[in-house]
């Protein structure tokens, strides 16, 4: 049985992080969507699971997962910057948490390094972002402008916010 990985906040999730899942979940038997979140950040890891969950219900592969982390242990720096040592350090503390990894997909620089440290493959995709040339960034700062890069239960979330992100309800 072979086990992917592919590890993101998923703030929000967006169709490029759904182009990843489908581009992973055809190449394992079971795909780990890992969720890493901490108590600090706008969207909180248990909505973000929770549209993971209800996009892929329907799919018995696709395993997703919330870490919660504490930013004193593990810097989320690994997010925005890719090294080494911040990836050896995620990854030994991932060994502790999750069954062995056989392939871990990425679509930044860190899958690599953090394969070394898992002692798996690493496959990088779309690396540029030139299939969906959009970052979670990006619609954090202004989601209405791309709207059309949500799937539709997180338009769902966005549309019940106002323009500065509270809530309309």
């Amino acid at each position: 049985m072979k086990t992917g990985l592919i590890i993101g906040k998923f703030m929000p999730l967006h169709k490029g992080h759904m182009a990843l899942i489908e581009f992973a979940v055809g190449q394992c038997d079971e795909l780990i969507v890992l969720v890493s979140a901490s108590d600090d950040e706008p969207i909180t890891g248990a909505q973000r699971l929770e549209w993971l969950e209800d996009l892929y219900k329907e799919n018995s592969k696709v395993k997703p997962m919330m870490l919660n982390y504490d930013d004193l242990i593990l810097s989320d720096a690994e997010v925005t910057v890719s090294s080494e040592g911040l990836s050896k350090l995620w990854a030994n503390y991932l060994k502790e948490q999750l069954p062995p990894i056989d392939v871990i997909f990425a679509s930044e620089a860190y899958g690599a390094y953090m394969s070394r440290f898992l002692n798996c493959e690493a496959v990088i995709y779309d690396e540029p972002c030139k299939i969906v040339p959009m970052s979670a960034t990006q619609i954090r700062n202004d989601p209405f402008t791309y709207f059309n890069y949500l799937p539709d239960i997180v338009q769902a979330y966005y549309s019940q916010k106002d323009d500065k992100g509270a809530n309309t309800l």
